[in-house]
């Protein structure tokens, strides 16, 4: 919202608006849309200067549409941004749909919600600014379709001006880069405004610090298609799942734009949910809307129902000041859009217009109705000067198609070079993508070779091991084999030793017992007492090596 804190709102006279004038008198259409200027009117101000009341804003809930809304016309930028509570997320469809500045007679808080899409598949599409021609284009936040592109207003669209509030107060005109944007960070003075790539959710300054000079931006590039990149804010169209996929985007500013005098740069989420998540610099919360019941979206070209009372934002800095709106008394007078007298009303319904007969003034010091003459001059004045600027019109008209046409040469002739460039450069990359391929494929043929001339010698190597493994288990196996058989040889000639051993005994016991019978025969022959065998009579016998002699008896 934006007040006079010093003084009540100025105070403007019956202004007499360029369209209207054409429509009473049959103005071409295109004509009468371009020609959004006012007459000059008196405009009384007790003292320059104006500032933004946001210690006191107006928060709300806004039913989204379903498909694109109009574009509609504001001659002042959007206050900072505010900072939100985002509670947990109901259910894994929800999208957070808020909040942001959104036009409703004048800037009003759309408090952020958990909504679910209207239909399956359905996205959510960020609320869109652009500053074009000292003043900003607006489209609040919506539904779309999945497989439907967001289209931004063309250059050359007579746009309309939205319909302001009584007793709103004109702010500071847009300060910075032609292009798309969002509010600054809150705490920021009035009027700035910060680039970003087109479908940026405005939440994703609210950790930012806040700026008093034009520098910061949004940057988050992210590749549409072959053609078309989302690197700046000049796109102006674009696919709504293509922007989703973004993870982050970067904010920048540098120290001579900050109030810290200090420069600054970050990651920040770009979700709007998350982004309004973080931790703000200047804490300055957005009130929650006194009632729950959602607000339709503006339509241009209507009144405004009635808004809530302003309610008061806690963690606000001290205001900053700025100059007076660089603007002319007629546009101010238009934008203010002051309330018809009833000739004009008679004039509008006449012509199958809407009528807010709810701000018709009485037209008068005392309330009378003016008299008929002076109704007739008021219109032949009216046609004189409506005649006026057709005319005027008509020239700048006729001048504006030798620009374009001569623009339209220029663009010609700059497109075709672009072709061609493009063309040579499409040809060259195509080249240097074929020797890369090339090159890329004698690298995998070079190092297929290698692969497999390494797995050949592996395999060699693996073969050689293996073989002398096996020579080395055969040589181990003869060498088992050879132990063996010579232990078998070995015990073998043992048993032969004491097989002959025994045999050599059981011969010398042989040759013992008969040596005893011939003794015993012989000592029987002499009529002797046989001799007992030494084992019997308990000696032992002499071996046969001792050096005793035994007696002979004629057989040795």
């Amino acid at each position: 919202m934006i007040r006079n804190f010093r003084r009540p709102p100025l105070s403007l006279r019956r202004p007499v608006v360029a369209l209207s004038i054409a429509a009473a008198f049959g103005l071409a259409a295109a004509g009468a849309a371009q020609a959004q200027v006012s007459v000059d009117v008196g405009v009384s101000a007790a003292e320059p200067g104006w500032l933004y009341d946001l210690g006191a804003v107006i928060s709300v809930f806004i039913d989204p549409p379903v498909y694109e809304p109009e574009p509609v016309a504001v001659a002042w930028a959007p206050p900072p941004m505010l900072v939100e509570d985002v509670p947990p997320q109901p259910d894994p469809y929800a999208v957070w749909t808020g909040g942001y500045w959104t036009w409703q007679g004048d800037w009003v808080w759309c408090a952020g919600r958990w909504m679910d899409p209207p239909q399956p598949q359905y996205v959510w599409v960020q609320p869109y600014y652009e500053h074009r021609a000292e003043r900003v284009i607006f489209i609040p936040g919506y539904w779309s379709q999945p497989d439907v592109e967001f289209v931004a207003p063309p250059m050359d669209r007579p746009i309309a001006w939205g319909y302001v509030n009584e007793g709103v107060v004109i702010g500071p005109p847009p300060e910075g880069p032609v292009g798309i944007f969002v509010p600054p960070p809150p705490g920021s003075r009035p009027g700035l405004i910060v680039p970003a790539p087109i479908g940026t959710p405005p939440a994703v300054v609210v950790s930012a610090p806040p700026v008093l000079a034009v520098g910061m931006r949004v940057s988050a590039p992210v590749t549409i298609d072959a053609r078309h990149t989302i690197n700046d804010n000049r796109v102006t169209n674009y696919s709504v799942t293509n922007i989703r996929n973004i993870t982050n985007v970067t904010v920048i500013a540098p120290a001579g734009a900050t109030a810290s005098g200090r420069a600054f740069q970050a990651e920040v989420p770009h979700r709007a949910a998350l982004a309004a998540a973080q931790r703000p610099q200047v804490a300055a919360r957005a009130p929650v809307p006194v009632s729950r019941t959602a607000m339709p979206a503006y339509v241009p070209g209507r009144t405004v129902a009635a808004l809530p009372a302003p309610q008061k934002v806690q963690g606000l800095p001290a205001v900053p000041t700025h100059v007076a709106a660089d603007v002319t008394q007629a546009q101010r007078a238009q934008m203010a859009h002051a309330p018809m007298t009833p000739t004009e009303a008679r004039q509008a319904r006449a012509n199958g217009r809407d009528v807010d007969t709810a701000h018709m003034p009485a037209a008068g010091p005392q309330g009378a109705r003016p008299s008929p003459q002076a109704d007739q001059r008021a219109v032949q004045e009216q046609a004189q000067r409506a005649e006026q600027m057709r005319a005027q019109q008509a020239q700048s008209q006729q001048q504006k198609s030798q620009q374009e046409q001569a623009q339209a040469q220029q663009r010609a002739q700059q497109q075709a070079e672009q072709q061609r460039a493009q063309q040579e450069r499409s040809q060259q990359a195509e080249q240097q993508r074929a020797q890369q391929e090339a090159q890329q494929r004698a690298q995998q043929q070079a190092q297929q070779r290698a692969q497999q001339e390494q797995a050949q010698r592996a395999e060699q190597q693996r073969a050689q091991q293996e073989a002398q493994q096996r020579a080395q288990q055969q040589a181990d196996q003869r060498a088992q084999q050879q132990a063996q058989q010579r232990a078998d040889q070995q015990r073998a000639q043992q048993e032969q030793a004491q097989r002959a051993e025994q045999q050599r005994a059981q011969q010398e016991a042989q040759q013992r017992a008969q040596q005893e019978q011939a003794q015993r025969a012989q000592a029987q022959q002499r009529g002797e007492q046989p001799r007992q065998p030494q084992e019997q009579r308990g000696e032992r016998p002499r071996p046969r090596d001792e050096g005793a002699s035994r007696p002979s008896n004629g057989h040795d």
